[in-house]
């Protein structure tokens, strides 16, 4: 089953949990709550490298449809200084 087809299959309105992993500045922080200031969060954790250089953080809101999910993963796509997501 590819990635598309487990998303489109899921029962909703669920849980999701985004995370984020980029450069550890207040810009990066305030982009990624932007993208879900339309949402109510359930859970934020953040949590910094080892390094100091760079913070994962996920966010966990519950979406209602397919749609709305990959319209997050689009928004985050677009977070300067996102270094990689899931």
């Amino acid at each position: 089953m590819s990635e598309q087809n487990s998303f489109t299959e899921m029962d909703y309105p669920a849980r999701f949990t985004y995370k984020m992993m980029g450069d550890d500045t207040d810009s990066f922080r305030d982009s990624v709550k932007a993208v879900f200031v339309l949402k109510e969060v359930i859970d934020i954790q953040e949590r910094k490298s080892s390094s100091g250089k760079y913070v994962s953080i996920s966010v966990t809101v519950e979406v209602g449809n397919y749609n709305e999910l990959r319209s997050f993963y689009e928004m985050i796509s677009r977070i300067d200084g996102l270094k990689y997501h899931l």
